[in-house]
Order: C-alpha cells, then structure tokens, then sequence
C-alpha cells in the first residue's frame, strides 16, 4: 500500500508587529525580492522621483515611481491645486514614460481613483484593465496599463 504525506501540523502565531513593524517590513521585503530574482531573473529595480517646479523653482507636485523588470509601476502623481491645469502633470507623465523606455520597459501601469479625474489617463493613451468599485465608499479605484514602443509618445 502506497504511503500517504501526512500534513505538516501547524504551529505558531500572527503578530501584529508595532514596535518593530519597520524591521519586519524590510525583512519580508528583502525576502519577497530574493525570491521573485530566483523565480523572474534579475529585475533591475530602481526609484525613480520626479518634481514639477514652477516658475520660482518651487515644488508644486511630482510623480514617485518604480522601474523593475519590463515595467514601470506609478506609485503616485500630484499636482498643487494652485498649479492644475498648467501641463505638469502631462510633462512629468511624458518624462516617466522616457525614462521608462532607457530602463528597457515595455509596460507602465498605475491605479488612480475615480475622483482623481481618471480621464487624464486616457488622454495619455492609457488602458483601463480593472476597476474595484465602492473603494473607497462612493467612488473606484481604476487600473491602467500603457504598452510602450521604442518610439511611441
């Protein structure tokens, strides 16, 4: 008779880490990334901080993102309300996806809100590919990719 595994008992606990949260933080970190380098190759990951500056050379917004494999992931874009609708928001998107395409990446993908006028991204020629709706309560979280060419805008 073949013999059967028998299941691993479990045995510890869940913490809900306050003090150290910083440290177990860059523990998982670092162990998420050695395995995702073992399973996906090198991914070359960089940060990359762009600032829009007016006139005065004042910060009046900017764009944080992360370059990593093919892609480049937008983690936030804001612009001071005193300065919408002067083109920054435009000119650091176009900035990124330059920079995007000296890393090597095919992709860029972000997710905006629904309240945070998603329209601006499909101006640019990006995708919607998800949406979470009541999230937050009453409006959307949108998903959007944007294939890059060597060559498109």
């Amino acid at each position: 008779m073949p013999r059967t595994k028998r299941p691993r008992s479990v045995s510890g606990r869940v913490v809900t880490e306050k003090r150290s949260a910083g440290a177990i933080a860059r523990f998982v970190r670092s162990g998420l990334i050695k395995y995702n380098r073992a399973k996906g190759g090198s991914f070359g990951y960089s940060r990359l901080v762009l600032s829009a500056r007016d006139g005065s050379r004042s910060v009046v917004g900017g764009l944080v993102c992360e370059l990593f494999w093919n892609a480049m992931y937008i983690e936030m874009l804001w612009i001071a309300d005193s300065a919408r609708g002067r083109g920054h928001g435009r000119r650091l998107m176009r900035q990124a996806e330059r920079r995007a395409r000296q890393h090597g990446s095919q992709l860029i993908y972000l997710s905006t809100y629904s309240f945070q006028a998603p329209e601006f991204y499909e101006k640019l020629g990006y995708r919607r590919f998800g949406e979470v709706e009541n999230h937050p309560p009453g409006a959307s979280r949108i998903f959007y990719v944007k294939r890059l060419s060597p060559t498109s805008a």
